[in-house]
C-alpha cells in the first residue's frame, strides 16, 4: 500500500492521541496527497484525449499508406530510366564509359526577383539594359494644333520593363594553329587553356548550371534532361552525372578539405543528422538506411560561416568522434540524440530548445480537437510552451548585441526563467504517464536538462540547433525528388556540392556564378594548386568577384 495511504487510515482514538505537531504534519502529507492525484487526474484526462485523437487519426494514416503503396509515381522521368529519388541520381547514372555529347552549351543563372523599391517598379539596376525604346512626336505631330508653334521637350518619362530571355546554347570553337620551321621541319603550337575534364566538352558554366538546378534548385538531372531537349540539345543523364562526380572530386574537394580545417579552428559549432538510401553499400540490403550528417559553425561564433556534409554509413556515435578528430574544442550544439554524448570531454555539448518546445507543442496538437482555446491554456502542455517562449523572447531582444551583451542579459532575464522552470518540471516528474506525450515531453526535457541550460554559460552561443536543420532544408527538398544514391562515390560527391553551395548562401554569393568561377580558376591552376591560391576562392574570401555576390539579403 502506498505510504501516504497508510497515514490516512487512522482512527478516531490515534488521532486525538496525536501531538499538535503531528497533527500538521498530517494534514501537511493529506494535502500534497491530493495536489499530486489531481495532477494525475489532469494528465489521465489529457491522455484520454489524445487516445481518442490519435484513434481519429488512424483511418486518414491507412489511407495515405494505400495511397502511397498503389498510388502513381510523383514524377515520370526520361524514357529509358528507372524513377530516381533521394539523395543523389547522379551516382545512378553515372557511367565512365558513356560517349561525351558532341556540343557544349552555357546555362545562366536564372533570374531572381529583388527587393520593392516602390510602389510599382522592381529593382532592375542590376540588370544590362539592352533595348531602348522611344516614343517621340514626328511632323505635323511636333506642332500645336491652336497656334501651330512647334512642342518643346520639358521632361522625359521613363518606365523599365522587364523581359526574360530563356536559356541558350552557344558552342565555342578553338581552332588551335599548328606551326613547322621550312628549314629542319620542328613543330610548334601555341599553348591553349585547359579544358575542364579531359576529351569533354563540358565548361564550368555547363557544370555550374547543371549543379545549380540539382543542389539548390531541387532538380533532378532527368528533369533537366527533358528540359535541355525542349531546346533541341541532346545531353543524357548518365552524361551529366559523370560531370558531377568528376568535377566534385577535382575541383570542390580541395576546397572542401580547407574548409574542414577552418571549420575544426572555431569554437562554436552545431552538428545533426538525416537520412539517405545508397543501394549499393557492400554487404548491405538495399533497404538499409544510411546517413548523411551536417556540420556547420554558428551564427554567432565569429567564424566564417559554413556547412559542411559527410556522409557516413552508419548513425554510430563515432562519426562526429571522428569527423571533429582532435583538433575541435569548444561548444557543440545539437539535439538529444545520444551518439552526440560520445564526444571527448573537451567538447561542450549544448542542447536545442526548440526540439525541446517541440515535444510539448504535439502534446498541445493531439489536444486541441477536443478542448477550447481557455481549456487548452490550463493543460501542462501549453503551460509549458508559453514558458519556453518566454526564453525565446529574450534571445530576440538580444539578438543584434555583442557576444558579452547577450551573456549579461540572459544572467539577468533568461536564467531566473529556466531556472523556474525546471522546478516546475521536476514536480510533475513523478504524477506524468511516461507513456503519453505530455509524459514523454517532460520526461526528454528533464533529461536535456544540464545540456539545455549551457547556452546561458557563453553569448555566442545559439539556444537552439535550428540553424543546422535549415542548413539540411535543400537537402531534404532534393530527397524527395530522388529515392535513393547509387554508389558510395556518388553520394561522396553529392555530399562535397551540398557543402560548396550552402555555404555559398550563406555568405551571400550566387551559387551558379561562384560554382563557375571556382572551376575555371581551379582548372587554371593545375594538378597541384598552392594553398594560398585555393584559399582565396573560398565563400568568405574578400577577393571574390562583385559578380560572385548577391544583393539578398542572407
Amino acid at each position: 500500500m502506498d505510504g501516504n495511504l497508510q497515514i490516512l487510515i487512522i482512527t478516531y482514538l490515534q488521532l486525538n492521541k496525536m501531538s499538535r505537531e503531528d497533527i500538521i504534519s498530517l494534514m501537511k502529507t493529506m494535502r500534497e496527497h491530493y495536489q499530486k492525484q489531481e495532477t494525475k487526474i489532469q494528465i489521465l484526462e489529457e491522455k484520454t484525449k489524445e487516445l481518442e485523437f490519435l484513434n481519429a487519426m488512424l483511418s486518414d494514416r491507412l489511407t495515405l499508406a494505400q495511397r502511397k503503396q498503389f498510388g502513381p509515381s510523383s514524377e515520370k522521368y526520361a524514357d529509358g530510366y528507372t524513377q530516381l529519388n533521394l539523395f543523389n541520381e547522379a551516382e545512378q547514372e553515372a557511367d565512365p564509359d558513356a560517349p561525351e555529347p558532341e556540343m557544349e552549351e552555357i546555362h545562366p543563372s536564372s533570374y531572381k526577383r529583388k527587393k520593392r523599391s516602390g510602389k510599382k517598379e522592381e529593382d532592375l539596376s542590376a540588370f544590362e539594359t539592352t533595348e531602348v525604346i522611344e516614343y517621340k512626336l514626328t511632323g505635323a505631330d511636333r506642332n500645336c494644333p491652336d497656334c501651330n508653334t512647334k512642342y518643346k521637350v520639358v521632361t522625359k518619362e521613363t518606365v523599365k520593363r522587364l523581359k526574360f530571355v530563356p536559356a541558350r546554347f552557344e558552342v565555342a570553337e578553338e581552332v588551335t594553329y599548328v606551326y613547322s620551321c621550312p628549314k629542319c621541319g620542328a613543330m610548334k603550337r601555341p599553348e591553349k587553356a585547359p579544358s575542364l575534364l579531359k576529351g569533354s566538352v563540358a565548361t564550368p558554366s555547363l557544370v555550374a548550371g547543371i549543379m545549380n538546378a540539382k543542389y539548390v534548385g531541387g532538380m533532378p538531372l532527368a528533369r533537366q534532361e527533358r528540359e535541355f531537349a525542349r531546346y533541341d540539345l541532346n545531353l543524357s543523364t548518365k552524361t551529366m552525372a559523370n560531370w558531377i562526380i568528376q568535377c566534385a572530386d577535382r575541383y570542390l574537394q580541395p576546397l572542401y578539405e580547407l574548409m574542414k580545417e577552418e571549420f575544426l579552428r572555431s569554437r562554436y559549432a552545431h552538428g545533426d543528422e538525416t537520412r539517405v538510401q545508397v543501394i549499393d553499400e557492400p554487404e548491405q540490403k538495399g533497404s538499409t538506411q544510411n546517413w548523411m550528417w551536417v556540420y556547420l559553425t554558428d551564427e554567432y561564433s565569429g567564424s566564417p560561416r559554413m556547412v559542411l556534409f559527410q556522409y557516413e554509413r552508419t548513425r554510430a556515435g563515432y562519426h562526429p568522434v571522428e569527423f571533429l578528430g582532435d583538433q575541435f574544442q569548444g561548444y557543440f550544439t545539437c539535439d538529444g540524440y545520444q551518439a552526440y554524448h560520445s564526444l571527448p570531454e573537451r567538447i561542450a555539448v549544448t542542447g536545442c530548445m526548440a526540439h525541446a518546445r517541440r515535444r510539448f507543442d504535439e502534446s498541445v496538437t493531439v489536444l486541441k480537437k477536443d478542448f477550447t482555446k481557455e481549456q487548452l491554456k490550463e493543460t501542462t502542455a501549453y503551460q509549458a510552451m508559453a514558458r519556453i517562449g518566454m526564453f525565446y523572447k529574450i534571445e530576440e531582444m538580444i539578438r543584434d548585441k555583442s557576444p558579452e551583451e547577450r551573456y549579461e542579459e540572459r544572467q539577468k532575464q533568461a536564467k531566473p526563467l529556466l531556472e523556474a522552470f525546471f522546478e516546475w518540471l521536476h514536480t510533475l516528474e513523478e504524477a506524468v504517464d511516461r507513456s503519453s506525450k505530455i509524459g514523454e515531453a517532460v520526461l526528454y526535457t528533464l533529461n536535456q536538462e544540464t545540456y539545455l541550460k549551457r547556452y546561458l554559460e557563453d553569448g555566442h552561443l545559439s539556444i537552439d540547433n535550428l540553424a543546422a536543420e535549415r542548413a539540411l532544408k535543400n537537402f531534404a527538398i532534393g530527397r524527395r525528388n530522388w529515392l535513393f544514391a547509387k554508389s558510395i562515390r556518388g553520394a561522396q560527391a553529392s555530399a562535397t556540392v551540398y557543402s560548396i553551395t550552402e555555404t555559398a548562401l550563406l555568405n551571400g554569393l550566387k551559387p551558379y556564378n561562384y560554382l563557375t568561377y571556382v572551376m575555371e580558376k581551379m582548372k587554371d591552376l593545375g594538378a597541384f594548386p598552392a594553398k594560398e591560391e585555393m584559399l582565396e576562392l573560398l565563400p568568405w574570401s574578400s577577393n571574390l568577384p562583385d559578380d560572385c555576390r548577391s544583393k539578398l539579403k542572407k
